[in-house]
C-alpha cells in the first residue's frame, strides 16, 4: 500500500508540471455542485443511493512492488508501459481536442454576440417617446392611474378599460416612474432590467447544472437570440419580460432550495410571476407538485403554503377593493374568449418549430438528465403559452415562455452533468467516493452534438436580425411631435382608441384602448359588456371628443352603430405626407390611413385636418398628466 501511495505522488508531481493549451484536453475532474457541497465529478452521477464506485488497482501494486518510499515507485511506472514506448516521464503523452469544450466556447460566443445585439437595439430605442408597440400605451395609462391614487381594476367605460392583467408589472413601473417622471422610459426600463435578469439566472441555473459556464452563456443566448423572431418584445412597456425572469427565478429557488427560508423564497417567486401575469398560475401548481413527489417533499409544504398565501391573500384584496372586478380581468376574461381552432396547429408548426425547431432536437439529448422539477416548470411554461395562444386575440409574446422552456433544456443538454438533487448525507458520500469516476465516451459525445444544435439553431436566428426595423426613425419621432402639437393645439377630449397613451402624452383627458375594448367585447360577461356599450353610447350621443381618430375609415369596433348620427367623417386624410403614423408599430412595414370624425356643427374638417398636422416644428412631449393650453402650442 506505501508503494502505491508513493507511486501515485510520484505521477501526481510529474503530471503537476504539464502546462496544456486550453483547447486540449485535461483528465482533470470538473468542479460541481450537488445541493449547494462542492466536490470533484465529471459526466453523469449516477441515481442516489446507487452509486458505485470501482477501484482499479493496476497490476504493478499488487505483487510486483513490495518496495516502499518513491525509488521503489519508480519501477512501477516503467513496467506499465510497453516495451519502447516512452513513459509520461520521458515527454508529453499524445495530446487529443476537446471538442465537447471547443463547442460550448463556440456557442457561448454566438451567445454572447445575441445579447449583445438585443441590448444594442433595446438601448437605441429607450428613450423614444411613442409607442413601439401598440399594446405599450395601454401600460401607459395604468401606470399613470397609480401615480394618481385612481383605481387600477374598474368598470369598462370609455374613459378607461385595464388590460387583464396582475398589477405587478404596473406598480413596478410606477415605482420607478415616481423618480424618472411618466414616460414610456420608466415602463421599458423595467422590461430591459427584467430581460436582462432572465438571461443571468437563467445562464446561472444552466451553469450550475452542467458545471460549464460556456453552456449557461449559450443558454442565455439562445433565448436572446429569439428577439427578433418573437416581435422584439423584450423591451416594449408590457408585462412579459418580468414574468419570464420571475418565472426562470422561481425555478431556480424550487431546484437549489436546502431550507425552509429557501422553500419560502421560492413560492413567493412562484406568486410573483402569477401577479405578474396570471398564466403563472400553472407553472406554479407544476413546480409544487414536482416538489411534493420529490425526495424534498417536507420544503414543499412551506412553499405550498408560501404560494397559496400570497396568490390568495392579493386575490382576496383586490377583489375586494375593486369590487369584483379584479376577479373578472384577472380570472374569467380569457376563459370567455372563443378559442382559435386554427392556432392549436399554427403554435408548432408556425412558431415553435420554424423559429427554435433546431434547438428542440437538442432537447432529446438531455432527456434523461433533466431533473423533474425544472421538467415540470418548462412543461407548465409551454403550456402557458399554448394556451394563450388558442385564445382569441393571441399573439406572438405568448410564445415567449415556450422559448425560455426551450432555450434552459437546450442549454443543460449541453452537459454531461446528470442533473440529479442529492441529499446532505448522500453528498458526502459521493464527494468522497466519485472524485476518479469519468464520463463515458457517449454522454460526451452527446453533449457536443447537443452544442452543435445549439450553434447551429443561434446561427439561422441571427438570419432574422433586422436592427433597421426595430430602432424608429429621425422621421418617425418629428412626425410625432407633429401630431403632439395638433393634439394640443385643437384642445378638448380627443379620443384615440388605438394609441390612447399618445392623448396622454400630450397633456389630454385619458380614454379607453381599443385593445383592452375588444377584450370586454369578446367576453361573454354582459355585465361588463352592458358597463362599456351603455358608457360610448352616452358619450357619443352627448358629442364628448372633440375628435375621434382610427386607423382605417371602417375600422370601428367599440363604437355604437349610430356613430354618423352625431359625427361625420372628413374626407383628408391625417398625416398624408408622413412616412407612419406615430402609432403604428415601428417595425410594420404597412401604413394605415388615419380618419378623422368631428362632431357634427363643429368646425370643418379642413380646418381641423390642418391643426392636427402640426407645423413643420413642434416642442418636444409634455409630462403626461399635465394640463394643456387651450390655446396654441407652446
Amino acid at each position: 500500500m506505501n508503494s502505491l501511495v508513493s507511486g501515485f505522488q510520484v505521477e501526481t508531481r510529474v503530471q503537476r508540471h504539464r502546462s496544456w493549451p486550453f483547447w486540449i484536453h485535461r483528465q482533470r475532474a470538473q468542479k460541481t455542485s450537488y445541493n449547494g457541497t462542492k466536490c470533484s465529478t465529471v459526466g453523469s452521477l449516477p441515481m442516489p443511493g446507487r452509486v458505485r464506485v470501482i477501484h482499479n488497482v493496476n497490476p504493478w501494486t499488487s505483487a510486483a512492488n513490495r518496495g516502499h518510499g518513491v525509488g521503489a515507485a519508480a519501477a512501477p511506472d516503467v513496467r506499465r508501459w510497453p516495451v519502447g514506448a516512452a513513459s509520461p516521464t520521458d515527454g508529453r503523452r499524445p495530446c487529443r481536442w476537446d471538442v465537447l469544450r471547443v463547442v460550448r466556447l463556440a456557442a457561448a460566443l454566438l451567445g454572447s454576440a445575441a445579447i449583445a445585439a438585443y441590448l444594442v437595439v433595446a438601448l437605441a430605442r429607450l428613450t423614444y417617446p411613442f409607442t413601439l408597440e401598440v399594446v405599450e400605451s395601454n401600460s401607459l395609462i395604468e401606470v399613470h392611474r397609480l401615480l394618481t391614487g385612481q383605481p387600477l381594476y374598474a368598470g369598462p367605460t370609455v374613459d378607461y378599460v385595464p388590460d387583464g392583467y396582475p398589477p405587478l408589472y404596473f406598480a413596478a413601473s410606477a415605482a420607478v416612474a415616481s423618480v424618472t417622471g411618466l414616460s414610456y422610459l420608466p415602463l421599458r426600463l423595467v422590461s430591459l432590467v427584467s430581460s436582462l435578469v432572465c438571461f443571468a439566472v437563467l445562464a446561472r441555473l444552466v451553469q450550475r447544472e452542467t458545471a460549464s459556464a460556456a453552456a449557461g452563456i449559450g443558454a442565455a443566448g439562445l433565448l436572446a437570440a429569439t428577439y427578433f423572431a418573437a416581435g422584439t418584445w423584450f423591451d416594449v412597456a408590457r408585462v412579459d419580460s418580468l414574468f419570464l425572469a420571475l418565472s426562470v427565478a422561481a425555478l431556480y429557488a424550487a431546484r437549489w432550495m436546502r431550507s425552509t427560508h429557501g422553500a419560502i423564497v421560492s413560492g413567493l417567486l412562484l406568486a410573483a410571476a402569477f401577479l405578474t401575469k396570471q398564466t403563472g398560475l400553472a407553472e406554479g401548481v407544476a413546480v409544487l407538485a414536482a416538489l411534493a413527489v420529490g425526495p424534498r417533499r417536507r420544503l414543499a409544504v412551506p412553499a405550498g403554503l408560501a404560494y397559496c398565501a400570497a396568490v390568495g391573500g392579493s386575490t382576496l384584496v383586490f377583489g375586494v377593493a375593486s369590487h369584483g372586478w379584479y376577479v373578472y380581468y384577472v380570472f374569467e376574461q380569457m376563459g370567455e374568449h372563443a378559442l382559435n381552432n386554427a392556432a392549436f396547429g399554427q403554435f408548432w408548426s408556425e412558431y415553435l418549430l420554424p423559429t427554435v425547431g433546431i434547438a428542440c432536437c437538442a432537447l432529446v439529448l438531455a432527456a434523461r438528465r433533466i431533473p423533474l422539477v425544472l421538467l415540470a416548470g418548462c412543461a407548465a411554461l409551454t403550456v402557458e403559452g399554448y394556451a394563450a395562444l388558442v385564445h382569441s386575440g393571441g399573439n406572438v409574446n405568448d410564445l415567449l415562455p415556450a422559448y425560455l422552456a426551450v432555450a434552459l433544456l437546450g442549454g443543460m443538454a449541453m452537459g454531461t452533468q446528470p442533473g440529479l438533487l442529492l441529499g446532505p448525507r448522500v453528498d458526502r458520500l459521493a464527494c468522497a467516493r466519485i472524485s476518479a469516476w469519468r464520463p463515458g465516451q457517449t454522454g460526451r459525445w452527446a453533449a457536443a452534438a447537443a452544442s452543435v444544435l445549439v450553434i447551429a439553431q443561434l446561427a439561422v436566428l441571427a438570419g432574422s436580425y433586422h436592427p433597421s426595423q426595430a430602432i424608429p426613425s429621425g422621421a418617425d419621432r418629428v412626425t410625432g411631435l407633429r401630431l403632439m402639437a395638433g393634439l394640443r393645439t385643437l384642445g378638448g377630449t380627443i379620443l384615440i382608441p388605438s394609441d390612447p397613451g399618445l392623448g396622454l402624452t400630450a397633456g389630454l383627458p385619458e380614454a379607453e384602448d381599443q385593445i383592452a375594448a375588444a377584450d370586454v367585447i369578446r367576453a361573454s360577461n354582459a355585465a361588463a359588456k352592458s358597463t362599456y356599450w351603455s358608457s360610448i353610447a352616452r358619450a357619443v350621443a352627448a358629442k364628448r371628443f372633440s375628435a375621434i381618430i382610427i386607423k382605417f375609415y371602417d375600422d370601428l369596433r367599440g363604437f355604437p352603430p349610430d356613430l354618423s348620427r352625431y359625427y361625420h367623417h372628413c374626407p383628408q386624410m391625417l398625416l398624408a405626407d408622413a412616412p407612419r403614423a406615430p402609432f403604428h408599430p415601428v417595425g410594420d412595414s404597412r401604413v394605415w390611413p388615419v380618419s378623422v370624425w368631428l362632431p357634427i356643427g363643429r368646425g370643418s374638417c379642413a380646418a381641423a385636418v390642418r391643426t392636427l398636422d402640426g407645423g413643420p416644428t413642434a416642442p418636444e412631449p409634455a409630462r403626461p398628466g399635465q394640463p394643456s393650453g387651450s390655446g396654441g402650442a407652446p
